[in-house]
């Protein structure tokens, strides 16, 4: 059960580091499209501080969306056990996507992460969801050629 606990938080930490640089570069890139100019230390701030404060957020949206997914993908991954990284990798995709229309539909502005927006931001944000799922059952059910690779020393 430590195991499980352990590679979930793994995954929901991999996940908002991600898409929350993403978030945080998506709206950078609005900035510079209106010709503010930000230099690279603007930029490493801009990240550090939505690290901070968006990726908990961010955390908070995964936490509950990946845990139903994974269940779901356990599930059905008994029935289809060769099937099992792909099923957590695009249920955590899907998950995450079906969350993002649900919370946007409730958000009192057009969209609450400004990077689902378009579709290529929407895209980006929802594969968060894949590499969450990736992450957490190389971990959790990790394959024996996995087990067998060396560590780097």
């Amino acid at each position: 059960m430590a195991r499980v606990l352990i590679a979930f938080l793994i995954a929901i930490i991999g996940a908002a580091l991600v898409g929350t640089v993403i978030q945080t570069q998506f709206n950078l890139s609005e900035l510079t499209a209106l010709s503010v100019v930000i230099d690279m230390p603007t930029r490493m701030n801009t990240i550090l501080h939505d690290l901070l404060h968006f990726g908990p957020l961010f955390a908070l949206i995964l936490t509950p969306t990946l845990f139903v997914a994974f269940i779901v993908a356990a599930l059905i991954a008994k029935k289809l056990p060769s099937l099992e990284r792909w099923l957590f990798i695009v249920g955590g995709g899907v998950a995450l996507a079906i969350a993002f229309l649900i919370v946007d539909s409730l958000a009192p502005m057009p969209t609450l992460i400004a990077a689902n927006r378009s579709p290529l931001g929407f895209a980006l944000m929802s594969i968060t969801g894949a590499f969450a799922g990736w992450i957490f059952d190389r971990l959790w059910h990790p394959q024996p050629r996995e087990l067998a690779e060396e560590l780097m020393q």
